[in-house]
Formats: structure tokens, sequence, C-alpha cells
């Protein structure tokens, strides 16, 4: 099998300074109100082999690290040409997952509700089997492929103790708390084509439908598909 693993060009920085700054303006990206936070997320995506847009859908920091959605790293893996993976077991309790390297088991990565519970893990019941499947994966990746990225990567899920950063201007419900939108948020980017990502939005309540941070997160992901790079 080819490998097909590669570097992100370094940008030069009045390109890098430009595509920050028309990122923030967009009203795209609901975490990203500054060109000085686009900068820092794209700067982080290019370190580890990650290109701007992905890593301004994908990439969150979170005490100076870059955390990445589980989805970015699965694709990552899929797409390398090197590695692939198998999901053995995905549910509520247990997440399961085979490494290959050329069509050979590489090892094997398994994540369960009592490692959550014992690493504190926070709001597992909301949203189990995603939360479950991005620990399962994330470690695969450190222990059998690190070459994928250029450098250690994070998902969210590994930092239960991190509220996530707050967000000016945007509106907030009496029902929703910012540990819930950030639970949708990651959900959204998880959706692995346009068919789930419409089905898992539409199933939200109205309320969460409606809310900035939400419909931002859905319309970047729905670019992403719609405008594949």
């Amino acid at each position: 099998m080819e490998n097909k693993l590669t570097t992100v060009q370094q940008l030069p920085l009045g390109e890098l300074m430009n595509m920050a700054k028309a990122f923030a303006e967009s009203g795209m990206f609901a975490d990203t109100k500054s060109a000085a936070q686009a900068i820092v997320k794209i700067q982080a995506g290019q370190e580890i082999g990650i290109p701007p847009f992905a890593s301004m859908t994908g990439i969150h920091i979170i005490q100076g690290k870059p955390t990445i959605g589980a989805g970015l790293i699965a694709s990552r893996v899929k797409g390398s040409g090197k590695y692939d993976y198998k999901v053995i077991q995905q549910d509520e309790t247990k997440c399961s997952i085979d490494f290959y390297q050329s069509k050979e088991k590489i090892g094997n990565s398994t994540f369960t509700i009592e490692d959550a519970k014992k690493a504190g893990t926070k709001n597992i019941d909301k949203f189990p089997k995603n939360m479950l499947f991005a620990r399962a994966i994330s470690n695969g990746v450190k222990w059998y492929c690190p070459d994928v990225f250029s450098g250690p990567i994070y998902v969210p899920e590994e930092m239960p103790d991190v509220e996530p950063p707050k967000v000016e201007d945007v509106p907030h419900t009496e029902v929703y708390n910012e540990s819930d939108i950030r639970d949708v948020v990651l959900s959204i980017a998880e959706c692995g084509d346009l068919e789930t990502l419409g089905s898992f939005y539409k199933g939200l309540p109205v309320d969460l439908q409606k809310h900035e941070t939400v419909k931002g997160a859905a319309a970047a992901k729905k670019l992403e598909f719609t405008n594949p790079a």
C-alpha cells in the first residue's frame, strides 16, 4: 500500500494573516472571534499536518494544547494510505478498534465506560458512544500510528476537567449550559456525511437548533461536505 502521509506546507506570514482574518470575519466559526485566535488554530494544524480549513473546524485549543475531533483523527488514519482501522465493537459501554498497517493487524485500542468513569470524564451519560470512540481512536493513533500526525494529539474528551472557553456575544438558553452545547458541537464534528449531519441536526430540540454556536458548527460542517478541499 502506497504511503500517502504528507506534510502541510507552512504558509507565508502575510497569507496566513489574510486567511485568518477571513476565517474570523466569516462568522462561521463560533469559537473564533478574532484573527489572532484563527492564526493559533491554523498554526497548530500546520505543526501536526492538518490544512487550514480542517484546522478551523476540527481543532480546539485547550490548556495550550491543540485538541482534535475524533472524526478528523479517523479520517487522517483512513486517508494516510499506510494505516487503517476497523471498529470491532461500539456501543454505550465499550469501543474496541483494531489498527492495521498494510493489511496486517498491529494492535487494538479499547476504551470502556468503566475507563471513562475512572478517568473522571464529564457528561459520559449524554453521548457515550461518541466519547468512547474518541478515546479509543486517539489512544490507538498514539500507540500504533503516531506518524499520521507531526506531533502529539489529544481529543477534547481527554481533558475532562477543563471547561470549554466562553464565546462572547453568544446567547445561551436557560436550559442548556456550556457543557451541553460543547457536547452537541462535538457530535456535529463526528458526523461522517451530509445525510448524517442533517438527521442529527433535525433531531435536536428547536432551541438547540437556533443556538448560534450550534448553528455555526452545523454550517461549517455542511460547508466541509459541500465544498471539500
